[in-house]
C-alpha cells in the first residue's frame, strides 16, 4: 500500500484486514477466508469475526489450545475460569493416534490417496472462542494442522478448502 506519512504505524496485517473489509459485501452471507499460518493472529481474526466472516488457516506446529473450563459445582469468589487444560496440538499425533479417521483425499486432483484426520473443537486463546482444529496426516505431503472458525464445516470440507489455496497461489504465479 501507499504510505502518505512516515508516522503510519500500521503493520502488514493491519493493512490486509483494512483492505479485505473494504470489499463490497454482496449479501448478508459471511465469507470464508482461506489464508496461510502468517495470518492466524488476533490482529486478523478478531476484526473479521466481528463482521461475521469466517477464517480457515493453517496453524504452526507449536500451537496450543485449551479445553473449555469446567464450571464448578459450588461457585467460588472471583472471576470464573475461561480456559481449562492446555493442549499442545502436535502432541495429539501420538496421544490420539487411535482416534484418527481415514477417508479418500478431498483435495482436487488427488485420486487413490487415503488421508488420516482427527477433528477437535478447542478454545483458541488469541480470539477467546471455540474453533475447529483438523489434524491431517497425508501419506505424501506429511502432517498439517488446520484451524477453522466455522464450527459447522466438516473436516473434509476444511481440508478441501485449504487445498484450493495452493491452486489459487499457482494461478497467481
Amino acid at each position: 500500500g501507499l504510505v502518505f506519512s512516515n508516522r503510519d504505524q500500521r503493520t502488514l496485517l493491519d493493512k490486509f484486514v483494512q483492505l479485505f473489509l473494504t470489499l463490497p459485501k454482496q449479501s448478508n452471507e459471511s465469507i470464508l477466508l482461506v489464508v496461510d499460518a502468517y495470518y492466524a493472529s488476533r490482529k486478523v481474526l478478531r476484526p473479521l469475526l466481528v463482521r461475521g466472516h469466517q477464517v480457515l488457516t493453517r496453524v504452526r506446529s507449536n500451537a496450543v489450545a485449551y479445553h473449555p473450563a469446567r464450571t464448578p459445582k459450588k461457585p467460588r469468589r472471583g472471576r470464573p475460569r475461561l480456559y481449562g487444560k492446555k493442549v499442545r496440538l502436535r502432541d495429539l499425533w501420538h496421544r490420539r493416534s487411535k482416534h484418527f479417521s481415514s477417508a479418500p483425499s478431498p483435495v482436487y486432483g488427488e485420486q487413490k490417496v487415503t488421508i488420516r484426520y482427527l477433528v477437535l473443537d478447542f478454545l483458541w486463546r488469541p480470539i477467546g472462542r471455540l474453533v475447529r482444529f483438523v489434524l491431517v496426516d497425508h501419506p505424501r505431503r506429511g502432517r498439517i494442522i488446520l484451524m477453522c472458525t466455522d464450527l459447522e464445516l466438516s473436516p473434509l470440507e476444511i481440508i478441501a478448502g485449504y487445498g484450493y489455496r495452493f491452486k489459487i497461489e499457482l494461478a497467481f504465479k
